[in-house]
């Protein structure tokens, strides 16, 4: 969805909200549209944009690789300058960088892809089913969560074993 502000950038303190239902970007596998709403606010050399999106997505569990869907709530917060440029308000980043500039192109604001950005940034980096995941067991490659496996549990290397060694050889010693 595309927003031209050309109107908002013309007055300062100006208000308006659009309500958003979009479709879930590619890279994430929703389950529901992503729903919420964003507020424009122009300050007279600022447009600031604040808002809240939901949805639900599905997730690989980091432990176990099972499947499982969980709630994905994003606080939008952007800023982009609001300058005279000739006889038109332009609304122009803040910062000159690729990705602000490719969310507003002559006073139209891609929805979809502020959205879709900030959505992406705000995903966990190795989701987890439960906090409790057992995950899957490193022998047999088991999941955990739904049954025992017959393995002998894993060794556990600690670096103080090389201490524990000293220890038996003085005791050995005496």
């Amino acid at each position: 969805m595309k927003i031209d502000l050309s109107e908002i950038a013309h007055h300062p303190g100006m208000q308006s909200v659009q309500e958003i239902d979009e479709a879930c970007p590619e890279e994430l596998k929703c389950t529901e549209p992503i729903k919420g709403s964003i507020r424009f606010t122009n300050t007279g050399t600022l447009l600031l944009i604040e808002g809240l999106v939901k949805t639900t997505a599905v997730f690989e569990c980091g432990r176990c690789l099972a499947d499982f869907t969980m709630p994905v709530s994003v606080k939008i917060e952007e800023e982009f300058r609001v300058e005279q440029v000739g006889d038109s308000m332009k609304v122009l980043p803040l910062e000159e960088d690729e990705t602000a500039s490719e969310l507003v192109k002559n006073n139209i604001l891609d929805i979809s892809e502020l959205v879709r950005q900030n959505l992406l940034v705000e995903l966990p980096i190795s989701p987890v089913c439960k906090p409790e995941c057992l995950g899957l067991c490193p022998t047999c490659g088991k999941n955990r969560n739904m049954r025992e496996c017959s393995c002998p549990p894993a060794e556990m290397e600690s670096p103080f074993r090389v201490l524990a060694d000293l220890l038996d050889k003085d005791k050995e010693e005496e």
